[in-house]
Parts: C-alpha cells; structure tokens; sequence
C-alpha cells in the first residue's frame, strides 16, 4: 500500500521540533557515511523549469527522489519515498509544507553546531515565505532574544515583524536596512530572492554566524566577497552542488579571491568529525543549497506521523 499525503496533512502532522530532530540525526548519518545525496538536476523549458533531487537513507533502507516545477513563479513541490529493499513506492507526499519545514530546520542545525552557544540577538535579510521557518527553527536552538529584520518593502517586513512577534513571543523589529539588521547581530540570514549581494561583510561582528539561504544559481550573488574573505570557516550542504548553485563562491573562485578548497561540509560537524567552531571570536558563513536527501529524510518523518496519525489516502499501487 501507498500513502498519499497532501500539504494539509503534512502540516497536521509535521512540527518544527520534529523536523530540528529529523535533520540532525540525518546529518549524523550522512556524516557517518550511512547516507547517499544526489545531486539537484534541472531541465529549463520555454515557460519554465524542472527540478529533480533525491537520496538514499541507508541506515533506514530507503531511497526517496524529489520533483518540482516552477512555472509562472510558481513552484509545485512533490517527494516519493520508495523500501530500498523491496522496490515499493511507501508515500508521495506534496512537499511545498514539507519544504519549507526542512528548508527552516536545515538552518536551524546548521546554527546549532556552528554558532555561538550564547548568542542572542539575529537579523535576517528577506520576510518572504521561507523566512518564517528560519526564525523558528533558530529559536528553537539558540536563546533569542531580539530579532531585526529588512526587505525591501516596509509594508512587508512590517507586517513580518509584527506576525513573528506574536507567533515567537520574541521582540522582532523591523528596520530600514540590511545594515541595520546585520550590525550587532550574533546570527544573520539571507534569504532574499535577490541576484546581487544584500550582505557586505564589513557589518558583521567578530563571532557572528552567517547563514546563506536564498537563490541557488551560479548566476546569483548573495554576500559580497569581503564576507567570504572575512569568514574564517566556510561550510555547505553539499561540496557537489556548491560548484554550481553558489554565485557569490562561484564569482570569488574565478577571481582568485577564493579557492573551492576552503569549503567545509556542514555533515561532519554535525557528525563531529570536525569542529564547527574553534574559536567564539571566529566569523562563520554557511550556504545552505537544499538537499534531496534532506528532502527524503523530511519525507520519511512525514510518512511515519502520518501513518500514526490515520492522515492521508492509502492506495494500492
């Protein structure tokens, strides 16, 4: 029997604390060697574009495989998840929930082993519709305590900072500019759908943790090259897809500002077979592409609630 799961049920079923705690073990494993990533494949049509992603979780004998079109600026996300064992097809689930969960508690994690244990105050660049989930997942890890935010519309960010505000219980401010919401900050995140850099290195502080997670194109900058000169670690999510997806890195590399060899992959500091941070004074920049193998193990944790919780259609398949 197939499960089919629609965004609904995913959101019944799936909490941030759940996902924080299926994407960390996740990373253990990866790091461990007991998981296998494959890398984002597109296909660029006239009106708009396919996505396929996937992985294979091999501590948990599955394999799972993530689809998704962007068509009119629009995205339509989907994830099977197959028995590596047998063949079958346990679930399709609608992922755009599911997605936006995994895309907030990759970051989360990612915060966790590489950030200060005391920070306390964050600012986040872009309100747009991953950014709610960024905030919570950090809040989750690290004790926040004030938060600013910037986009380029006042109408938005306020109508973000007031929304947070209530749903965080956390004083969230909005602010005039990425620079006022980047100074000061012990954790900053990009996630603003822009092509050219909206973080410039010169407003990070000593022992600040930077998290990248906006547009995946080798066409797109997010941070500007004195933040990547200034960073003293530099981890991804995946070495394979960073040749491709990270602009800013991509841009450094051909100028001779950086070497693709400084790259660290977020994995094994979770897996602790290598620091995160060595120093609280040091500044770290981390680019979080997305994974498919995040994506399956987002799926499997989907599955398992909502196979204990009666959700979904079940189908002979």
């Amino acid at each position: 029997m197939t499960l089919f799961l629609k965004d609904e049920d995913v959101a019944q079923c799936v909490t941030m604390d759940a996902m924080l705690e299926a994407i960390e073990s996740l990373q253990r494993h990866y790091g461990n060697g007991q998981a296998h990533n494959m890398t984002r494949r597109k296909i660029i049509a006239e009106n708009g574009m396919l996505s396929v992603m996937g992985g294979g979780l091999f501590h948990q004998g599955l394999l799972g495989v993530k689809t998704y079109t962007v068509v009119g600026g629009k995205y339509s996300f989907q994830v099977s998840l197959y028995d590596a064992d047998t063949g079958e097809l346990l679930c399709y689930t609608q992922a755009n929930r599911l997605g936006q969960l995994r895309t907030g508690a990759t970051t989360g994690v990612a915060v966790k082993y590489l950030s200060n244990a005391d920070s306390a105050t964050l600012g986040i660049i872009g309100t747009g519709y991953q950014a709610p989930t960024q905030l919570e997942a950090i809040c989750r890890v690290r004790g926040i305590k004030e938060i600013r935010a910037f986009s380029r519309t006042p109408e938005r960010r306020e109508s973000f900072a007031k929304t947070m505000s209530d749903s965080l219980g956390i004083k969230v401010i909005a602010v005039e500019s990425g620079e006022q919401a980047v100074t000061g900050s012990d954790i900053v995140v990009c996630i603003a759908a822009n092509m050219e850099p909206v973080l410039k290195g010169e407003w990070l502080s000593a022992g600040a943790t930077v998290i990248g997670a906006g547009p995946t194109s080798w066409r797109a900058r997010e941070v500007d090259d004195e933040t990547l000169t200034r960073a003293d670690k530099i981890f991804v999510d995946s070495l394979e897809q960073a040749l491709v997806e990270c602009g800013d890195m991509a841009s450094a590399v051909d100028r001779g500002i950086m070497q693709w060899s400084r790259l660290q992959e977020l994995r094994y500091a979770v897996a602790k077979t290598l620091p995160g941070r060595d120093d609280p004074r040091q500044i770290i920049f981390a680019k979080l592409m997305g994974t498919g193998v995040a994506d399956v193990a987002a799926a499997k944790l989907a599955y398992d609630r909502a196979k204990a919780q009666g959700l979904g259609m079940e189908m002979d398949w």
